[in-house]
């Protein structure tokens, strides 16, 4: 009787044993699964975050172009600071959402520029900003629209295009 009482227990065992394993595994999925819900909501909620930002970006361009078209004497109106006290807000909410500008100086980047159009000037260097461009949380939402310097050294095509086309008319 003994033996045969330990093979019940032996089997009872097993059993508990692999009932316990099932049950590991069933917790170390519900844990991957909560893991992998946490990251999809953070995901969605800097999706929703930064497509708020891009619908904010063209009401702070409107307001900073404002803003500039206004005379010495007309920025000692209150009503002048007051927008100008505001556009100050809304950029540091903003930036406390990660929003910081593109930077223009120096070479074009097409990572972080669009080129819109060029100028005679230094060859791939930013001359002047269009509009300005953002990254939110190092990525680049907008980039800066920008004219970009085209030195005539560096592309003879183009003169010898418009020589051949003065040849021509003669």
């Amino acid at each position: 009787m003994s033996k045969k009482k330990t093979e019940e227990q032996t089997k009872l065992e097993d059993r508990v044993n692999e009932l316990e394993n099932q049950l590991k595994r069933a917790v170390a999925d519900y844990q991957n699964l909560e893991k992998r819900v946490n990251e999809g909501r953070s995901e969605l909620t800097q999706f929703v975050g930064a497509e708020l930002v891009k619908r904010l970006l063209p009401v702070l361009d409107h307001l900073e172009q404002a803003l500039s078209g206004i005379s010495e004497t007309e920025r000692q109106s209150g009503w002048v600071k007051g927008v100008e006290l505001a556009v100050k807000e809304f950029n540091a909410v903003l930036a406390q959402e990660g929003l910081d500008q593109v930077s223009t100086d120096g070479a074009f980047d097409p990572s972080l520029h669009e080129a819109v159009d060029t100028r005679d000037g230094e060859d791939n260097m930013i001359l002047e900003v269009v509009r300005k461009g953002y990254n939110l949380n190092g990525k680049v939402i907008r980039p800066a629209q920008v004219i970009v310097g085209r030195s005539q050294d560096n592309h003879p095509e183009e003169r010898s295009s418009d020589e051949g086309s003065i040849k021509e008319n003669n």
